[in-house]
């Protein structure tokens, strides 16, 4: 099966540019599953005699060889020795070191040591590491640049997606633009707080894991309500609206900090739907513009969520799926045999007749042929199987795009604003231009895409640049 893979990758790991050059290098591992670091040429940097390794940000690589650590910078070159700690963890770009008697050391990504733990320096790990030293607090980011010094007490500093951090007082919190250094300070919340998620069009959720309490503020740092709930998890979802989730409940917000619970679909606070958990069949709750209907004789998906469509496919007992609307009506004059949720062009896959799928848009018109089935490979394209295994690539308005076909399983994912398409046949992969509906190379073997810019087979055999050219091969 094909797939992208995100973030560290078991096999390879490299910078986030796109060209090739000799200053670009990832690791690679032999029959024995011994790690070498090599360069985009294919030249060695390291012997293969490592036996794991990580990445540590833009900088370097934490490399582990008989269960003693050390730290590489990209080129290959030694910057901590192995054994010299007992231990090395990554946090942001930085290293944390330990010694034999667990005393923490930070280091910056080039391996040189900052701060060490001893009797009048004191280190805590959060997000962002933070210094004690005398009357002093200090913060670290990046590589070991200072974010914030302050004589008054600092109870910790988080991050999310890397760009933002907070760091908690004891009465306010401060929230940093990690990228622009811009920053808001004094906002009346105390404690420790977690940066949970932040958003350009509405602001910033805080939460207190050990108080409960959250915290919405907009984009200047003032708050927009407070309450106290338990949470797993809290964000913004696609359309911007405040989720919370605590085990298999949906707990959605409003402006005031009032939450409704969904264990079915939802868009927003005032519409969503409450599954009936003990009957089947309902009465299920539909919620329309805040006003409350209730719904008999449909069955609902266990796994449904958000959605971005105002219709969703429901199981009208007696007659199949129908497409229903939050108002609890039938919103399509069509049943059938089986029917998905509308993805994000907005089209759903369909059948009246086993074997017999095809796309309809959110009027329930046709757009596309009749296959075996349909799947979704991403941004505009379909596969629409002819046969069990045995496919072809459409588009959103139903045409065929590429004059071949393909076997298996596909995907197509943006790189650098270029469509590619990641198809397979006869035991050879082949990477398109969708923008182009050309093909760029195949090769033997199933291949992958890792969000760093190359290619590499699901086994980790070989690796390929996005143009074909060999990087590896063992």
């Amino acid at each position: 099966m094909k797939k992208i893979t995100a973030g560290l990758l078991a096999f390879l790991m490299l910078t986030g540019c796109s060209n090739i050059d000799n200053d670009q290098t990832l690791f690679v591992a032999n029959n024995k599953e011994k790690y070498a670091l090599m360069d985009y040429e294919g030249d060695k940097q390291t012997e293969f005699i490592y036996d794991k390794y990580e990445e540590v940000g833009s900088f370097g690589y934490i490399v582990i060889k008989d269960k003693k650590h050390g730290y590489l910078l990209r080129d290959g070159e030694e910057a901590i020795k192995l054994g010299k700690y007992d231990k090395l963890e990554s946090i942001g770009n930085m290293i944390v070191g330990y010694d034999k008697n667990e005393k923490i050391s930070i280091l910056d990504g080039e391996g040189k040591e900052l701060y060490k733990e001893d009797k009048k320096t004191e280190i805590s790990l959060f997000g962002l590491p933070v210094i004690h030293q005398g009357k002093e607090y200090i913060v670290l980011y990046n590589d070991g640049e200072v974010l914030k010094k302050s004589k008054e007490k600092i109870i910790s500093a988080y991050t999310v997606d890397s760009d933002y951090a907070v760091i908690n007082f004891e009465k306010t919190s401060s929230i940093y633009n990690l990228v622009n250094e811009k920053h808001i300070e004094g906002i009346k919340i105390g404690g420790n707080n977690q940066l949970m998620d932040h958003s350009s069009k509405k602001g910033y959720l805080l939460y207190n894991r050990k108080t409960h309490e959250i915290n919405a503020l907009d984009l200047e740092g003032k708050i927009i309500f407070t309450t106290t709930l338990e949470l797993d998890d809290l964000y913004y979802d696609n359309s911007k609206n405040i989720i919370g989730v605590k085990n298999q409940t949906t707990y959605l917000f409003n402006k005031d900090g009032e939450t409704v619970t969904s264990n079915s679909y939802y868009r927003n606070y005032k519409n969503y739907v409450v599954k009936n958990k003990e009957m089947i069949y309902g009465p299920h709750k539909f919620v329309n513009d805040g006003k409350e209907i209730e719904v008999n004789g449909i069955q609902l998906d266990p796994m449904a969520s958000f959605t971005k469509s105002k219709i969703f496919p429901v199981y009208v007992r007696d007659e199949g799926y129908q497409y229903y609307g939050f108002d609890g009506k039938e919103a399509i004059k069509e049943s059938y045999k089986s029917a998905e949720a509308f993805d994000e062009n907005n089209l759903a896959v369909v059948s009246k007749k086993e074997d017999k799928y095809y796309l309809i848009n959110n009027k329930g018109k046709k757009v596309s042929e009749q296959y075996v089935r349909i799947m979704y490979l991403g941004e505009k394209y379909y596969a629409g199987y002819t046969t069990g295994s045995k496919y072809e690539v459409f588009d959103v308005e139903g045409n065929k795009v590429i004059n071949d076909y393909f076997m298996d399983e596909g995907t197509t994912f943006v790189y650098n604003d270029v469509v590619y398409g990641i198809f397979n046949k006869s035991g050879s992969s082949y990477i398109y231009d969708m923008n182009e509906n050309e093909v760029v190379f195949s090769v033997e073997g199933d291949l992958e895409f890792n969000e760093k810019g190359y290619f590499v087979t699901v086994d980790g055999d070989a690796y390929y640049s996005l143009k074909g050219e060999k990087i590896y091969k063992r």
